[in-house]
């Protein structure tokens, strides 16, 4: 699967990219390092040729090449020590060789061409050397003669030195490489900085701390941070405007419908009862069709990080005070039983929206008494309110808080008021549910989120 995080991305391409560079970096000098070993042991080799050939003895008299004296190094004297020479005349082909040599000869298989050979022959033990011959021929008392000078080194001592090196270079490319992805993780960590204050700036927009993003940005960012925030405020302009509309309309239909009510009153004391009762009913389902939309188009939308908070049993209390007031509710037992410590994750509000039509509803159905209670359970606040009225049948539990169910139309009310307090519940990721049975009353229990 695609990575969608951009910072996994950034450092996976880092790291393949300083991978390669790596490689190629550790191919590079490899190589330097083994042709400067290779031209060090040359020079070497070249060094000892020059000091063998300064102590030929161009005065012997026998038919084999023989020295003045011995090279100054004991390896040369130390049988398969791994540095070696020989010295070969060409034309009978009889050779004087270092002891390191023991009686082994070298093969190089350029004897009979003139000038200088860097090559790999093979050792006295099988070995493979690097060896460096020169066919030349010296000239003393009238006398020619053709001899060909190799010296060699084992070229295992170069192999090791070449392995070794190449294990503490990989070491060191190793914490290199390590040492440039943290590096590179530091960097994409520091790069990305803007947006983490982005995403806390528009977690402070959604919580309705602040209507729109800083300009404290780097320059790559600041046109994101530009249309982000017209965005922000064509949205708050065009929620305005509907908003604005809505209760233009509604303020518009009001007068409208007051006419209507005006005349249906006038047809009923004229007599004609029937049809002011049908103007009365659609005065009346208009009217809180409009005060239904006004009250949803109040309600604002919010996400789940968008944190509020209410007090829960004030506003219970407060709420049962007013309704004890109502012709309704001062006739019932109001029975609160609310923890005054218990807050819930709402606007103020749309709680105080929701507490009172869930009151309203029981005063309107209750015989005698109704008990509200609240707790805390399984991080989230229940709210209980219980009415001793007549109950619902079960088959009609799932059709409560439809908008517009009305199942007693002797009771007052236009059905919309648990439709509302739905709505309230969707926003703001509650629930809500009905027990009820005849004879038994009605149960409603709300689930509201804590605070974070």
């Amino acid at each position: 699967m695609k990575s969608k995080s951009l910072k996994s991305r950034m450092m996976v391409a880092g790291a393949v990219w300083i991978f390669f560079a790596l490689i190629l970096a550790g191919s590079a000098i490899s190589y330097m390092f083994i042709e400067n070993v290779e031209k060090g042991v040359r020079s070497d080799l070249t060094a000892t040729l020059s000091r063998l050939i300064a102590i030929i003895d161009l005065d012997a008299q026998q038919d084999r090449p023989r020295l003045t004296r011995q090279l100054p190094d004991p390896r040369y004297e130390t049988p398969f020590s791994g540095v070696y020479w020989q010295i070969t005349d060409v034309d009978n082909q009889k050779a004087l060789r270092s002891r390191s040599l023991w009686d082994k000869n070298l093969q190089t298989g350029a004897k009979n061409t003139d000038g200088e050979h860097f090559a790999s022959v093979e050792g006295p033990t099988g070995q493979s050397l690097l060896a460096l011959s020169l066919t030349t021929t010296f000239k003393a008392r009238n006398l020619e003669r053709h001899y060909q000078i190799v010296v060699a080194q084992d070229r295992s001592i170069l192999d090791e030195t070449i392995r070794k090196f190449a294990w503490e270079m990989a070491a060191a490319l190793t914490v290199l490489g390590a040492s440039l992805v943290l590096a590179a993780l530091f960097q994409i960590r520091f790069g990305l900085l803007p947006f983490r204050q982005l995403k806390s700036e528009v977690e402070t927009i959604r919580k309705g701390d602040a209507s729109t993003l800083g300009s404290e940005y780097p320059t790559e960012v600041h046109p994101l941070v530009a249309e982000v925030n017209e965005l922000l405020k064509l949205q708050e302009t065009s929620i305005e405007f509907a908003r604005a509309r809505a209760s233009d309309l509604a303020h518009g239909l009001k007068t409208p419908l007051s006419v209507l009510a005006t005349i249906a009153y006038e047809l009923e004391n004229r007599g004609e009862t029937s049809a002011a009762s049908v103007l009365f009913d659609l005065s009346d389902e208009m009217n809180s069709r409009i005060d239904y939309q006004l009250k949803l188009s109040k309600l604002r939308q919010r996400a789940r990080l968008h944190s509020l908070r209410a007090p829960l049993g004030s506003i219970v209390n407060r709420a049962a005070a007013v309704l004890k007031k109502t012709k309704e509710g001062e006739q019932l037992d109001w029975q609160i039983e609310m923890a005054q410590n218990i807050d819930v994750d709402l606007d103020e509000n749309d709680l105080v929206e929701l507490v009172g039509i869930l009151l309203e509803n029981a005063a309107k159905w209750a015989t005698s008494k109704v008990h509200v209670s609240a707790s805390m359970q399984d991080y989230v606040a229940e709210l209980r309110v219980h009415d001793d009225g007549p109950g619902i049948g079960q088959s009609e539990l799932e059709l409560i808080g439809k908008r517009g169910q009305r199942f007693d139309e002797s009771v007052g009310g236009s059905g919309l008021g648990l439709a509302i307090a739905r709505e309230i519940l969707a926003i703001n990721h509650g629930s809500i549910t009905f027990e009820s049975g005849q004879g038994i009353g009605t149960l409603v229990i709300v689930r509201l989120p804590l605070p974070v």
